[in-house]
């Protein structure tokens, strides 16, 4: 094996470890995220629509490229560029297992600590059993290449390994793409959190204005007091968005709302009904927080 050779083979086991890497985590990431969105937690772990996308594309990403890493070693091998008892690959597989042995042991350390601060037994069965799935298949295959003593032309182990783990990839990519939004909604929800913000803004003026007087009959009226701490100038959106007085302490703000989120269980485990929203014009009641 020449150096530029040497320095090839290194090259390709490098990025097939950091590849590899990158897929078993999004992989995991894709589980984990649809069991937090099946199982609801109230007491724990949430759903989470921008780590599931992470996983996404991070599995999207470096599946092709450690496959690709994959096959141009597993050639170099049947050419006998690179030869089975070479030190160099028995020393790069082993490091591969090292960073496998890592992980694994990070991520049941991390779902144990979840389960013993009261995450659901169903979620944490399941998540242990996800680590430790593709934990073993990493540990199995580079096992067996680093005790293969003869070349094959049709090594059925390889061939078992690379069918069972594209399955997995394309079994979680799909699973992923049942659970993703579309880019568009994305964009709809956060203009809508820009709204609520808006809100929490004005809810904020509302109360202290409230502790010197009483509700005021307009969101002008409060605008021009100047005793407020809180510019309301920073409001973005204020001429779209209606006030009404309901009661000496209660009132309603309205707005035209592009998304919904009243089936958003994170949504309403964390705010209750403060931050609900149908699509369309809808008006959630607000009521001051410290009373005369």
């Amino acid at each position: 094996m020449t150096k530029r050779h040497q320095a090839q083979f290194v090259f390709y086991y490098l990025l097939s470890l950091i590849s590899l890497a990158a897929m078993a985590l999004g992989l995991a990431m894709i589980v984990f995220e649809v069991l937090d969105k099946v199982f609801i937690d109230i007491g724990n772990s949430y759903f989470s629509m921008r780590a599931l996308k992470t996983a996404f594309s991070i599995l999207l990403v470096s599946s092709p490229i450690y496959y690709l890493c994959s096959h141009l070693l597993n050639k170099s091998i049947r050419k006998e560029e690179l030869s089975l008892e070479s030190s160099l690959r028995k020393w790069l597989i082993y490091l591969i297992l090292l960073v496998t042995s890592i992980v694994m042991l990070v991520w049941l350390i991390s779902i144990l600590n979840s389960f013993l601060n009261g995450e659901m037994t169903i979620k944490f069965i399941l998540k242990a059993l996800t680590a430790l799935v593709i934990s073993a298949m990493i540990f199995s295959y580079y096992l067996y290449n680093i005790r293969q003593k003869q070349v094959k032309k049709r090594d059925k182990v390889k061939t078992s390994f690379f069918i069972a783990s594209l399955i997995l990839v394309v079994f979680a990519l799909g699973l992923a793409l049942v659970y993703m939004e579309s880019p568009q909604t994305t964009r709809d929800k956060k203009m809508d959190e820009e709204t609520l913000r808006d809100f929490d803004t004005i809810n904020m003026n509302v109360n202290m204005y409230y502790n010197n007087k009483e509700l005021p009959e307009s969101l002008q009226e409060l605008k021009s007091d100047s005793n407020l701490n809180s510019d309301l100038g920073s409001v973005v959106s204020l001429e779209d968005i209606e006030y009404n007085k309901l009661s000496e302490a209660e009132y309603e703000l309205c707005a035209d709302f592009k998304t919904s989120n009243l089936n958003d269980e994170n949504t309403n485990l964390r705010y209750g009904s403060n931050r609900l929203h149908d699509k369309g014009y809808d008006c959630i009641e607000q009521e001051i927080m410290n009373l005369k």
